[in-house]
């Protein structure tokens, strides 16, 4: 039985990753993801192992974060932790950009940054998220360009912790930017109708910390 809207289907990814969450909320979390369908489970490092053994019966991927949430540890840092959660079965990667090199125009560092993260995860997708809330359209259109460049899969707006949810604004304005990445759309909580809007924006997933709002 199908129980995710159809333009929904295969577009969630379900982000477990508030401080607060342990292996209570990570199992009910994969299992919602199984029941509807979801792209992919975001968890912590902590539970990449769990998320795994959870979902090996699935097609449900399993990513995880490096630098989460504010983007400021070094390069070094950044592509050692891509490692070792591939390592430990990751799937996919979500970083957070540079922010404060970003604002600062010191967009080699972004790029290398990037560009560092992409070339140690070996082909595997790479999300690269932007908190668009504390950036102005410029900083956001030079961003999508960086992240665009240095081979990232994905551009995302934000972590939903700190910043305004997904808006269609931003979806265009990114699409438009940077046509060769996928975007994702972030929000903390998020109506199905809103959902729809950002796919039809140009959005290719839509990232939830809740199901419940979005297939009600």
């Amino acid at each position: 039985m199908l129980l995710t809207p159809l333009p929904l289907v295969r577009r969630i990814e379900l982000a477990l990753l508030a401080p607060h969450i342990a292996r209570a909320e990570v199992e009910a979390g994969c299992a919602a993801a199984v029941q509807y369908d979801c792209v992919s489970v975001i968890v912590k490092p902590h539970y990449i192992e769990l998320a795994r053994k959870l979902l090996k019966e699935s097609h449900v991927q399993v990513a995880s974060v490096i630098a989460f949430p504010g983007g400021g540890s070094s390069t070094a840092t950044k592509m050692y932790a891509t490692q070792d959660l591939l390592q430990r079965g990751a799937q996919e990667i979500t970083m957070l950009i540079n922010i404060g090199a970003l604002r600062d125009r010191e967009d080699l560092i972004v790029k290398n940054d990037i560009a560092g993260v992409v070339k140690t995860a070996r082909g595997h997708p790479i999300t690269v998220i932007l908190e668009t809330g504390w950036l102005t359209d410029e900083e956001k259109t030079r961003a999508g360009k960086i992240a665009e460049t240095a081979g990232a899969s994905f551009i995302q707006n934000t972590t939903g912790f700190c910043a305004p949810p997904a808006s269609p604004a931003d979806v265009r304005l990114l699409n438009a930017t940077c046509p060769n990445l996928k975007i994702k759309a972030a929000s903390d909580r998020l109506t199905q109708e809103a959902a729809l809007q950002l796919i039809e924006a140009g959005a290719a997933r839509i990232v939830l910390d809740r199901l419940e709002d979005v297939l009600s």
